[in-house]
């Protein structure tokens, strides 16, 4: 009974003990809680394509994050994707290990997938015509893209890719000027 007591008292110094985040800056230990999670705004689909995009993104390591996009159109005539969401991960190429603010930041390149519905245009040879119909797709697509980190921790980003929709042989667009704040 006493190993047991020993044991799991060492086993929660040790996982207290690990807890704690500190950083050498310049040489100096610095123990406090770095941003790690963002949540962003694209601004470009929701004015020009009246396609709202929410995206939640936690950094992983200096240089890898992952995150996932949501949008949904509210004019289907202005964006070829009527919703989508977007699982996806970055590779950072511009941060600084060293200056511990600009970690998860520069030029990265984006590996996304999609699980989307888009107007797929079909035609009838019956009756000469086209009929449009929502369907459901798949697929997975490249980025790349260019984000800046502010000492305030607002995030900004510049991107462009695309990607494929595997399910019904088409493709779909991955673009956006993001605002929004890391925490």
């Amino acid at each position: 009974m006493k190993k047991q007591i020993v044991l799991a008292a060492a086993l929660l110094i040790t996982l207290s003990a690990f807890s704690q985040k500190t950083h050498r800056v310049m040489g100096w230990k610095i123990s406090r809680d770095i941003p790690q999670n963002e949540v962003k705004l694209n601004l470009g689909t929701t004015i020009f394509g009246s396609f709202p995009e929410i995206s939640y993104e936690r950094i992983l390591k200096t240089d890898i994050s992952v995150g996932v996009s949501a949008g949904v159109s509210l004019e289907p005539d202005n964006y070829p994707v009527q919703f989508a969401v977007m699982p996806y991960s970055r590779w950072f190429f511009g941060g600084s290990s060293e200056n511990l603010q600009k970690y998860g930041a520069g030029f990265f390149i984006e590996l996304n997938g999609a699980v989307l519905s888009q107007e797929i245009e079909h035609f009838d040879e019956s009756s000469q015509n086209y009929t449009y119909e929502d369907e459901l797709g798949a697929g997975l697509g490249l980025a790349l893209g260019w984000k800046y980190l502010t000492k305030n921790n607002w995030v900004g980003e510049l991107y462009f890719g695309g990607g494929r929709d595997f399910v019904n042989d088409g493709a779909y667009p991955r673009m956006g000027i993001t605002i929004g704040k890391r925490f």
